[in-house]
């Protein structure tokens, strides 16, 4: 797979979106290709949603960053934040597949969503997404069906 030959990133830095982030985000959009567009990104929408952060616009989300030498290299977003297991979506930089990002981000938003006292968190995944759909049951989600989307829904609840 592409970036399995590529050495793991344990120094990346996973936050909260900040008002002068908003370069770093537009970059991290602009280089997504093909597959990245029409899984996290179609119709433009996840980047839509961004920068209604540098708009003063967060309603009840939170979007975390994954920065790893001055690039953003990962994407992570929770929506429905005032729901006792809110949706969330994660994108990893195309050129950094394959080095644990994607596990690191989703660890760092468990640790969130935990310690805002949430029950769990869910997301759905375009079925061709095998790869996604494999990180995610390997940090724990279970597959609950197909959402009304089309999408196939995973969802992680904390055990106590």
């Amino acid at each position: 797979t592409r970036g399995s030959h590529m050495p793991l990133l344990d120094d990346v830095v996973v936050r909260e979106f900040r008002m002068d982030d908003k370069q770093l985000v537009t970059d991290f959009f602009d280089q997504m290709g093909g597959e990245s567009r029409s899984f996290i990104n179609r119709g433009d929408s996840s980047r839509i949603l961004s920068m209604k952060f540098f708009e003063g616009i967060t309603e009840d989300r939170v979007m975390f960053l994954a920065e790893y030498e001055g690039r953003m290299v990962g994407f992570i977003f929770l929506f429905e934040n005032n729901t006792s297991i809110p949706f969330f979506g994660i994108a990893v930089h195309d050129a950094y597949k394959g080095r644990r990002i994607g596990e690191k981000m989703i660890e760092h938003i468990k640790l969130y969503a935990r310690a805002h006292g949430k029950g769990g968190l869910f997301l759905t995944v375009h079925p061709a997404n095998v790869r996604a759909q494999a990180l995610y049951e390997r940090v724990g989600f279970k597959r609950m069906g197909v959402h009304h989307s089309g999408e196939n829904l995973y969802v992680f609840r904390f055990e106590d």
